[in-house]
């Protein structure tokens, strides 16, 4: 019996860090440096045909400048603190002006940029998944140092073993606020767009990935879990390969999904896959792709979508009968104009939450500043958003209209738990990045990153046994546990204890468990694990006491 498994059987917590290191160790074990964190601006701009690729597939990189320019590639993640590695740099070379092309009809098809690729990024089986950030550099007049970028997410090899925990990034979700050639899905400066294309430069307006998913990235990478990432594009084209991983989790502003996203999303759940939703705003609009996902369509009003499947219109989840409560427990609770500002979160979880060991919180403590200008909250008056044993574990009291920000967990019919954050700016209590980048006043919280740790521990582990019987066979004690739903699960542990003695293991395997009866006289109690894939061991669930005098 491992030790892992015995401090699971007695209560205690076993460490998340995998013994083995995993490619994201390896990768952050690497020297890493700051040039990628520079300041923009100057007269270039660069976008990529790709939003992901998969290690082994070329970037196609199109850059618009007078000047001479380079293009720098870096990832981004921890490295020791330095936040990101450079992995390709090309040799300087001319470039041109592009043009910005003419607004098309509001109807007709969306604003692309159109120019021609100018350099190829080639990437290879050495490129770690993560963000990877693409900087066209100027090298010479006088906006020599300034740079454009854009971000392309280097998905797991499907080839290479799951990772424990998948982050879902929230491309779709630039692209819907990304205002460049003046056209968005919002009126921001002219009327609204019901088609935006990827094929253009981020712009005013466009949802950057240092707003709140780096922090996330530098968390869990500092830590050294095992994750790999994916756009959530990649989640519509492949929505099965969230059941390749044991958590799944949304970094950012997720707001904008397709309907095939969604069914992928519920599915995992349904299988046992943890969720853990770590910003606000999450699924709210439904989105389609046109141009082999390089187009999102949103009318917003069914009755402009000339769709006439009422079921793929896209407007919101909710008046589709599939509210973004009944997947996450909480959904968007704003209503009026936004209320900007920094709001924080209030300890609701009771003092003996396993979530809050060690982390210095108590009930009624307060966490500064995560909560945001956008934030989700229970639905008082949903019948569909009912989820028995559902747990708040942060809150924000707003008293308004806008409705109460809150935080909770609750574990599905599938043993699968799911966490939501509600709260856009959650992940910047996690790191030093909000503080540095965005004035946020209240920094990195240690107590949320405890809190965060010990999330992500129940996370990382399947569900327990729904059942554990025991009754008596022949000369022998039968304890039956049910197969596992879960694929993921490769064994199940089965232990008897005595009177308060140490647990002992008695039966492991899938296979039926018959243990001779035991003679000493007492009181013995039989538990059972799960254990996946990645090794982790579930909680324990527990028979009925059984006693040697049983006949």
């Amino acid at each position: 019996m491992t030790a892992a498994v015995v401090a699971l059987v007695c209560g205690t917590a076993a460490p998340a860090a995998a013994a083995e290191p995993n490619p994201i160790t390896i990768e952050n074990a690497r020297a890493g440096d700051t040039g990628w964190s520079g300041d923009g601006g100057g007269d270039i701009q660069v976008y990529a045909s790709q939003t992901s690729v998969e290690p082994g597939e070329p970037i196609d990189v199109h850059v618009s400048t007078a000047n001479a320019y380079r293009v720098e590639v870096y990832r981004l993640g921890w490295y020791g603190g330095a936040g990101g590695r450079l992995v390709v740099q090309t040799p300087s070379k001319q470039g041109a002006v592009r043009a910005v092309p003419p607004q098309p009809a509001l109807t007709g098809p969306p604003l692309r940029a159109a120019w021609p690729t100018m350099d190829i990024v080639s990437t290879d089986s050495s490129w770690v998944s993560g963000y990877y950030e693409i900087r066209a550099v100027v090298t010479s007049g006088r906006d020599a140092g300034a740079a454009g970028t854009t971000f392309v997410i280097v998905r797991e090899s499907v080839h290479s073993p799951a990772s424990q925990i998948l982050v879902q990034v929230p491309v779709n979700t630039w692209q819907a606020y990304n205002q460049w050639g003046g056209k968005s899905l919002y009126p921001f400066d002219g009327p609204q767009a019901y088609r935006v294309s990827f094929d253009r430069p981020f712009g005013k307006y466009t949802q950057s990935p240092f707003f709140a998913e780096i922090q996330l990235v530098r968390f869990l990478e500092r830590e050294g879990y095992d994750v790999s990432y994916q756009a959530d594009v990649d989640t519509d084209t492949r929505p099965d390969s969230l059941l390749a991983h044991r958590l799944v989790m949304t970094a950012g502003h997720d707001e904008y999904w397709s309907r095939a996203m969604r069914d992928g999303f519920d599915a995992a759940l349904a299988a046992g896959t943890n969720l853990a939703f770590m910003g606000s705003n999450t699924g709210y609009w439904q989105i389609r792709y046109e141009d082999d996902h390089r187009t999102i369509v949103e009318y917003r009003d069914p009755a402009l979508d000339p769709e006439a499947d009422p079921l793929a219109k896209t407007v919101l989840f909710r008046d589709l009968g599939r509210p973004e409560c009944m997947l996450e427990g909480v959904e968007h609770r704003w209503l009026p104009a936004h209320q900007e500002g920094e709001h924080d979160f209030t300890v609701a979880a009771p003092e003996t939450d396993p979530w809050l060991t060690g982390t210095g919180l108590h009930p009624g403590d307060q966490i500064g500043g995560v909560v945001g200008d956008e934030w989700d909250g229970l639905n008082p008056v949903s019948g569909l958003c009912v989820h028995p044993g559902l747990t708040v574990l942060f809150q924000h009291a707003e008293n308004s209209p806008l409705g109460d920000a809150q935080a909770v967990r609750f574990t599905a019919p599938s043993g699968a738990r799911v966490f939501a954050s509600g709260a856009q700016r959650f992940t910047w209590g996690l790191d030093t990045w909000g503080a540095r980048y965005w004035g946020h006043a209240g920094g990195p919280n240690p107590g949320l990153q405890q809190f965060t740790r010990n999330m992500l521990d129940d996370l990382t582990r399947p569900a327990p046994p729904a059942i554990v019987r025991v009754s008596r066979w022949r000369e022998s004690v039968r304890v039956r546990v049910g197969r596992p739903i879960d694929p993921r699960v490769v064994d199940r542990l089965v232990f008897r204890q005595h009177d308060g003695d140490a647990p002992v293991l008695v039966c492991s395997g899938l296979h039926r468990c018959l243990v001779p009866r035991a003679t000493e006289p007492g009181v013995y109690r039989f538990a059972a694990e799960y254990v996946d894939v990645w090794g982790r061991t579930s909680a324990p669930a527990y028979g009925r006491p059984w006693s040697a005098a049983h006949r």
